[in-house]
């Protein structure tokens, strides 16, 4: 029995190989084939961690901030530059802001817990080092468009702020993430706003009349390029 098991396999054996000599091709052909290196669209969304960094301008007030979720999504294009680098610009909406527990902001006489939430159309600008097994680091600056800006509060209807808020911010942006063969990935980026997105000129006169307000934002999401895979 074993003899006749022993015969089995090397028959089999010498089937393949035989196999392959009458078609080499095949003896070296992938069983994925890889990423096309092209220039490609893409869709992408995730969810936002997202603080404000507040510095008021008077000591004995206290602006407590806390982490707020909220979500994005957008498009965008990857474009190869050479070699393992690549651009990728992007058009994106994000929800930022912040939880606070404090004075609201619109009224300092007042103190309660709420929210800030700001709504964005950002367009970052990200350089990629990306290897042929699709895992990349990126870097690049971003410029951020408001849309819409209100106090949620607890105690009544929301309060509008968008006039005081400045009408576009900047920050540099920072991630990794994983581009599979067949086109999905996931990411994780953090945005650091470098501009004050509050506007003096038009505040109320109250403690924060004076200060400066900053974007912290953790993005993780999904991302899925058209036409990635050969």
């Amino acid at each position: 029995m074993k003899k006749v098991s022993f015969l089995a396999v090397a028959l089999i054996a010498t089937l393949a190989v035989t196999a392959q000599v009458q078609n080499p091709d095949m003896a070296h052909k992938p069983l994925r084939t890889d990423m096309e290196v092209k220039p490609r669209f893409g869709i992408k969304a995730g969810v936002n961690l997202a603080k404000l960094n507040i510095d008021d301008d008077v000591a004995s007030t206290t602006f407590n901030t806390t982490t707020k979720t909220s979500f994005h999504g957008g498009f965008f294009a990857n474009i190869p530059l050479g070699g393992i680098l690549r651009l990728q610009p992007e058009v994106v909406y994000s929800g930022q802001g912040s939880k606070l527990n404090g004075p609201l902001i619109s009224n300092t006489g007042t103190s309660e817990n709420y929210e800030v939430d700001m709504h964005y159309v950002n367009i970052p600008v990200m350089f990629q080092l990306q290897t042929m097994s699709g895992f990349y680091a990126e870097l690049g600056p971003q410029v951020g468009f408001l849309v819409n800006s209100e106090e949620d509060r607890n105690s009544g209807a929301n309060a509008p702020i968008k006039d005081w808020v400045k009408k576009t911010d900047f920050g540099v942006a920072g991630g990794i993430g994983y581009t599979t063969r067949v086109g999905l990935g996931v990411g994780a980026r953090y945005v650091y706003g470098i501009s004050n997105v509050w506007n003096s000129d038009d505040a109320p006169n109250n403690s924060l009349s004076n200060g400066e307000m900053n974007h912290r934002v953790f993005q993780i999401g999904l991302s899925y390029q058209f036409g990635a895979a050969k």
